[in-house]
């Protein structure tokens, strides 16, 4: 991650910069992930909530469409 900045810009904007590149490259959610423990099973728990509640969306649609 790196950022050109040169001595007459402004700091705001030069850490706006660096805000943006970081989140570009996912540095926070890299740290909250190495920072708190999440079990594997949380993340596929996670996943299949949001599986599920797509699944239920789509039979409601079908079930209004009839």
């Amino acid at each position: 991650m790196s950022v050109i900045v040169n001595d007459k810009m402004p700091i705001d904007l030069a850490l706006r910069l660096l805000w943006r590149e970081a989140t570009r490259e996912g540095v926070i959610e890299k740290l909250q992930e190495n920072r708190y423990y999440v079990a594997t099973t949380t993340k596929k728990h996670a996943a299949q909530r949001v599986f599920e509640k797509r699944k239920r969306r789509k039979r409601k649609a079908a079930r209004k469409a009839k």
